[in-house]
């Protein structure tokens, strides 16, 4: 677990540099700046660009995980990085004709349902193409097992040139429009840099020949293709019905209370860049006894991590919800309902990874075509009911059943599963550790609430986890800190 857990930790930093970043933007600036309809106009072609990825990516970041290492030579895997590189400009192709056929009017009742995102049609296939080549980019870096920098990218980059852009429209220094471009052009700035640095310090090459295993690559990039476009429609499918069924101002309430939900979700994000090619690797060697160690130790470990998260969340919600305008309150049940499956999420551990690089990837693949079709059939009879709630519950419901489904696969197909002893204490501890924070009394300055409670919760939570002693990992990461401070 060494490389594991110092990438998965310069990983999580950089992570929640990003979130910090994020939530500058998301609860600050978003909601200071721009008025709350151009707020859920961004976030609708966010969305939608998010929903074209699977496609123009088309598996390919799992395809070079499961394939890279794997090949017997370094000719072939040169072949597939270029293969990544130009196969997607065929989905890219097909989008730019839709989209010129939409803009010419030929789908009348389309152009008139969507008018408001209409106009924008071409920064949402622009954002779609950025974000695409950067994650190839990524990927073709992960299985040489550099993380760090392209987790900087991903994390960090962008939210900053956003916030560099919001401070120009306040400034007057850009115009609406001039910053939707821009928006656009951090996405293509993101990618370009990605390759740069894929270049210039890691150890790959291209070749532009025909790849030997084109029908292996693309018999399992059609799988992957089907489950990222599974996960992604279950993720952010929301947001466009919102907008559909309700109006675009809800799209940007919904939008704050995800993003903060998702906080709880950025460990096993960061911990999966690295956890993926080894999964692949234990696969490949048939090392299933390894398999097993990491799929525990991931699941206990990024539960301790997302867990905490989660508590401090909940004992600063209210708190942090006076920090941004009185609009966009009311939405901690959405927040708690989401963050929820997101430990859940968690506490998979490298579940993911296990089923992505396994030789039943297609089968498990059909559970989440079948989910996805649920979310979208959920939140058609919550969110005219119930508005954005609704599409928190439809979430929630989606979410909770996908994941339990793949821990089932899994366990019946390797006899394995994440859970142990310890993740039955580390719930117990996580509702103590609440209970025991509900002592704290009520403090009127904002500041002083979140700083307080949040150091209480944490010196509550830590304690607990290391004389519990859950995990031998956490524990020697806290004596290493402890002799660096005393």
């Amino acid at each position: 677990m060494g490389v594991v857990v110092r990438q998965s930790i310069q990983n999580t930093i950089s992570t929640y540099l990003g979130f910090g970043l994020g939530a500058i933007n998301t609860l600050v600036l978003y909601t200071r700046i721009l008025p709350v309809s151009s707020y859920g106009l961004l976030s609708i072609q966010l969305s939608v660009a998010t929903l074209l990825l699977p496609l123009f990516l088309f598996g390919l970041p799992n395809t070079i995980i499961k394939f890279y290492n794997k090949n017997t030579s370094a000719e072939e895997s040169a072949r597939l990085n270029a293969f990544s590189l130009y196969f997607p400009l065929f989905f890219i192709f097909l989008a730019f004709t839709f989209v010129l056929i939409f803009k010419l009017g030929v789908f009348p009742f389309l152009l008139q349902k969507y008018a408001y995102v209409a106009p924008y049609s071409w920064h949402i296939l622009g954002i779609g193409i950025g974000m695409t080549y950067f994650e190839i980019g990524y990927a073709q870096a992960r299985v040489v097992l550099k993380t760090a920098f392209g987790n900087i990218l991903k994390e960090i980059f962008h939210r900053l040139c956003i916030a560099l852009g919001l401070l120009g429209l306040y400034l007057d220094g850009l115009t609406l429009e001039q910053f939707f471009v821009f928006l656009v052009g951090v996405h293509f700035l993101r990618a370009l840099v990605m390759y740069v640095y894929l270049w210039r310090y890691c150890d790959i090459s291209f070749s532009f020949r025909r790849p030997e295993k084109l029908k292996s690559y693309l018999n399992y990039s059609l799988f992957m293709f089907l489950g990222g476009t599974a996960a992604v429609v279950i993720l952010e499918i929301d947001k466009l019905m919102i907008y559909t069924f309700v109006n675009i101002d809800q799209v940007a309430f919904y939008t704050v209370a995800v993003f903060m939900a998702t906080i709880v979700g950025v460990p096993a994000r960061s911990m999966y860049q690295i956890t993926a090619p080894i999964t692949a690797r234990l696969l490949h060697e048939n090392d299933f006894k390894g398999l097993q160690s990491l799929y525990k130790q991931s699941s206990l470990n990024l539960g301790m991590a997302a867990g905490g998260v989660l508590l401090l969340l909940a004992v600063n919600l209210e708190t942090i919800y006076k920090f941004i305008p009185q609009a966009y309150g009311g939405t901690t049940v959405l927040v708690l309902l989401i963050g929820s499956s997101k430990f859940y999420d968690a506490l998979l551990g490298n579940n993911n990874a296990i089923l992505f690089n396994s030789p039943y990837y297609k089968s498990i693949l059909r559970f989440g075509i079948f989910l996805a079709f649920m979310t979208v059939v959920l939140n058609y009879f919550f969110i005219p009911k119930f508005g954005i709630k609704g599409a928190a519950i439809a979430s929630f419901l989606a979410i909770s059943l996908y994941d339990t489904a793949k821990v089932i696969y899994v366990n019946v197909k390797y006899n394995m599963q994440p859970f142990s002893r310890g993740t039955a204490y580390l719930l117990i501890i996580i509702i103590s550790s609440f209970a025991l924070v509900q002592w704290i009394p009520n403090i009127e300055n904002r500041y002083l609430s979140i700083g307080i409670n949040t150091i209480l919760t944490a010196i509550i939570y830590v304690g607990l986890l290391y004389f519990s002693k859950l995990s031998e990992t956490f524990n020697g990461l806290v004596n290493r800190g402890k002799k660096r401070l005393f």
